[in-house]
């Protein structure tokens, strides 16, 4: 008989009442059955209908009463699929059989029950195992937004074997990806692309009508909407809900990870799709909030070593999505919701944001007083157990540090919270710009030369960081700096290890090669830190440039003693200036 009947534990009578199932399904459980359903069989073990924990949970609210028959709750007419199907076949046949039950959703069909030729009980399959078997057959990802986290994550997936459409509207980018150009500085990428373009990834305008993963990675930018305060703009990711919602069909994913306000995806995306689709999330299709936290620079790196976060709208949705990101990543951490993992994201870099407010504040505190706050900082750091205190920087740049914390403030502000301490943090940020600016007029004007005079500046580090070394010039506040310079008279050019010399003068500045790039100028500015400057001849430098020279040399890459023994020169420091000039 057990042979015959390996679910035995989880069968019940139809006579046997509510209580009587639920007694035994416990028991069942106990023994490491599966949860949360009861197989209703006749006396030959043949299925007659299913009950689930809804069905109990309904009954005795409706009834007030835990003595109804099985038979009388069960589903007389459960969605059943022969025990030698394969997971493909199961998947293809099961929207026919909803559409010929009349069902649209596959709701109660948490659980799959696989029968024999005479209807017997013999496997019970969780939904979301179909899932995981249905991306590990590499089914088709749309991924929207062919921006760095867009394109980084649809290379890695074509990598692992997916079929990826990298979907953008943005014609000059898909023309180029199509012809083989890169947008990204990213160490391994061009690799990569070379090898799946065409093959596994495929770049369009057009979105596909059979994807069954779907990404949405576009921006969200933040601008001034009349406040006074920076806030999100979601206008792009309603878009991209509204293709998706126009394209799904019942079972797809759909994944978010774009970085918006907290309650985004159940109050903005969530609805969009609904009303597009006709379909119900969590029922119909998945939906997840999967956060992208890749460093430029290390983005493959950390695809494939970081833990991936993920939250859902409900726990099939989680489950879908780390079947996917399990082939890439070895670490999945399930969050309890959607918020959850929003709020996860926007906590990573508003802290770093935050943190490096407290040391940029410093240098402008340490300034009033010449003091050195890098030397200052690494004393008070030193041999101290408890968390390190960042060095300072020129400011804090990039589309990331620059953008999430103006959208955790929305998120705080919506909530009630008033005086948001990230948007605080922010504005030091933001204060750098000018206050590096001020301090190399200011070391000119000690040296003789004003503004009028129009000094030659060369900007060295225009990336937004060097370390690890990125070609991203967006939200750089060397080229905030730059400008700034510009505006007060003094000729600018421009110069870094990794970005083009097209990527620079697109920003309005005049690009140079080194070496040639130090001749004739006034003042050498180090801002980013990338290790090719660390590396240059100091006397070089200096036998290069006008003498006397400033150097500001803003992260810190050399020591003082060892400027000021090259050639006379001022040496500017974040928050101290040495001299060796009369």
């Amino acid at each position: 008989m057990k042979k015959n009947r390996p679910l035995e534990p989880l069968c019940v009578a139809p006579h046997m009442s509510l209580l009587h199932v639920m007694l035994q399904l416990d028991k069942a459980v106990e023994q490491g059955y599966i949860a949360g359903i009861a197989l209703v069989t006749d006396e030959e073990g043949r299925l007659k209908g299913t009950i689930t924990d809804g069905d109990i949970r309904r009954a005795s609210s409706r009834y007030g009463s835990f003595d109804l028959r099985a038979e009388e709750v069960m589903n007389p007419h459960p969605i059943t699929f022969p025990a030698s199907y394969s997971f493909r076949q199961i998947l293809e046949e099961l929207p026919l059989k909803l559409k010929a039950s009349g069902r649209k959703s596959r709701r109660f069909l948490s659980k799959i029950v696989l029968v024999d030729e005479q209807n017997r009980p013999q496997r019970v399959l969780p939904y979301h195992r179909l899932w995981e078997q249905r991306v590990a057959l590499h089914r088709h990802i749309v991924v929207l937004g062919m921006g760095y986290v867009g394109f980084t994550l649809a290379l890695v997936l074509a990598e692992q074997g997916f079929f990826v459409t990298g979907y953008d509207v943005q014609s000059d980018l898909i023309t180029r990806l199509q012809k083989g150009c890169s947008h990204v500085h990213e160490r391994g990428l061009d690799a990569i692309f070379r090898r799946q373009l065409n093959k596994n990834f495929f770049p369009s305008m057009d979105m596909p009508a059979d994807g069954e993963v779907y990404i949405i990675a576009v921006g969200t930018p933040v601008q001034d909407k009349g406040s006074g305060v920076l806030q999100p703009d979601l206008t792009s990711l309603r878009k991209a809900a509204e293709m998706v919602g126009q394209r799904l069909r019942p079972g797809d994913l759909v994944v978010l990870r774009s970085t918006v306000p907290v309650g985004s995806t159940r109050e903005v995306v969530l609805p969009v799709l609904e009303e597009q689709s006709g379909l119900e999330a969590g029922v119909d299709f998945f939906l997840s909030f999967a956060p992208e936290r890749t460093a430029e620079g290390k983005a493959l790196e950390e695809l494939r070593n970081l833990p991936q976060l993920i939250g859902g709208v409900n726990e099939e949705s989680v489950e879908a999505t780390a079947a996917m990101f399990r082939d890439i990543t070895p670490t999945i951490v399930r969050l309890d919701s959607l918020e959850q993992a929003e709020l996860a994201k926007l906590l990573n870099n508003s802290f770093r944001d935050y943190v490096f407010a407290f040391s940029n504040q410093a240098a402008q505190l340490a300034a009033h007083y010449g003091v050195d706050v890098v030397r200052t900082i690494r004393a008070a750091n030193q041999a101290y157990p408890r968390q390190e205190i960042p060095l300072p920087s020129p400011g804090v740049g990039g589309p990331c540090l620059t953008k999430d914390p103006y959208i955790f403030a929305a998120a705080a502000e919506k909530a009630g919270i008033a005086h948001p301490l990230f948007l605080h943090a922010r504005r030091v940020n933001e204060t750098m710009v000018d206050f590096v600016v001020e301090r190399v007029l200011s070391a000119f004007r000690q040296m003789g030369k004003e503004p009028e005079d129009a000094p030659r500046v060369l900007v060295c580090g225009l990336a937004f960081k060097g370390q690890p070394e990125t070609a991203d010039l967006r939200h750089s506040t060397s080229i905030a700096i730059a400008h700034r310079l510009l505006e007060k008279g003094l000729q600018i050019v421009g110069h870094d290890p990794v970005a083009s010399a097209e990527a620079i003068t697109s920003f309005g500045l005049q690009a140079a090669a080194w070496p040639e790039a130090i001749r004739d100028t006034d003042a050498v500015l180090f801002l980013n830190n990338h290790l090719f400057y660390k590396g240059i001849d100091l006397e070089d430098l200096l036998s290069g440039m006008r003498s006397p020279a400033l150097v500001l040399d803003a992260w810190h890459l050399f020591e003082p003693e060892e400027v000021l023994a090259a050639g006379p020169c001022v040496y500017l420091g974040l928050s101290f200036s040495r001299s060796n000039i009369g």
